[in-house]
C-alpha cells in the first residue's frame, strides 16, 4: 500500500468533532466516530455517492481546508497571492484531496484503527496518535490539531509513519514551482491522479 493510499485510509476513520469538548474526551469521541465511519465502509450495499457524500460531511466538519492549503505552500508563497487566487487555491487543493478520497473508496478492505494516546503539545495543539492495522502490517498515525478562536478543535495535518501530508504537498509543490507558474500549479491541481495501487 503506497503512501497515499495509506493516508486515504487514515482519512476515513476521522469524526466529526467541530465543536468544543473537553480535552480528555476526544479520544473517546474519535473512537465512537471511528466505528461509524467503518461502518459506513463495510456497508456492501451502499452506493458509493452515497458513501462518499457521508464520508464529506464528516470530513468538512473538522478539516481547516484554508490552513491546510496554506501551509502546503509555504507562508512566503501564500502571502505573495491575491485574496482571490488564495481563495482558488484552497478550493482546487480541497477539491483535489476530496476527489483522491472518492477514487480510492475501493482500497478499504477491513481496516481498523485503534487509538493509543492522547498528548498535549501546548494549549492549542494536541496530537492523537493511533495505530491503522492491515492484516499484520501497522501503521502509526498521528492526526494534529489545532484549537481555533471559536475554541474548536479542528485537524490541520495528518503524520503517517512520521511523514507530514502537508509537508509531502509541500515538498511537491515547491518542486512544481521551481520550474512553472502558480497558474501552471493551479492546473496540475485540476488533473485526475495516476491510479493507485492497493
Amino acid at each position: 500500500m503506497n503512501f497515499f493510499a495509506r493516508i486515504f485510509l487514515a482519512l476515513l476513520f476521522t469524526c466529526n468533532i467541530s465543536f468544543a469538548i473537553p480535552e480528555a474526551d476526544i479520544p473517546s469521541f474519535m473512537q465512537s466516530n471511528i466505528d461509524l465511519a467503518t461502518t459506513i465502509l463495510r456497508d456492501k450495499k451502499m452506493p458509493k455517492p452515497q458513501k462518499t457524500e457521508k464520508l464529506f460531511t464528516i470530513f468538512d466538519s473538522i478539516f481547516d481546508y484554508t490552513l491546510m492549503s496554506q501551509l502546503s505552500l509555504g507562508g512566503k508563497q501564500w502571502a505573495s497571492l491575491s485574496p482571490s487566487k488564495q481563495m482558488e487555491f484552497s478550493k482546487l487543493f480541497e477539491m483535489k484531496l476530496k476527489t483522491s478520497y472518492m477514487e480510492k473508496l475501493d482500497l478499504y478492505t477491513d481496516e481498523k484503527i485503534v487509538i493509543k494516546n492522547l498528548e498535549k503539545i501546548k494549549d492549542t495543539r494536541i496530537h492523537l496518535t493511533t495505530h491503522l492495522m492491515k492484516n499484520s502490517e501497522v501503521y502509526e498515525i498521528i492526526y494534529k490539531f489545532y484549537k481555533d478562536k471559536n475554541g474548536s478543535w479542528m485537524i490541520y495535518d495528518v503524520d503517517i509513519l512520521g511523514v507530514s501530508i502537508i509537508q509531502t504537498y509541500r515538498t511537491q509543490f515547491a518542486d512544481i514551482l521551481t520550474k512553472d507558474s502558480f497558474d501552471s500549479l493551479l492546473e496540475k491541481l485540476k488533473q485526475p491522479d495516476e491510479p493507485t495501487q492497493k
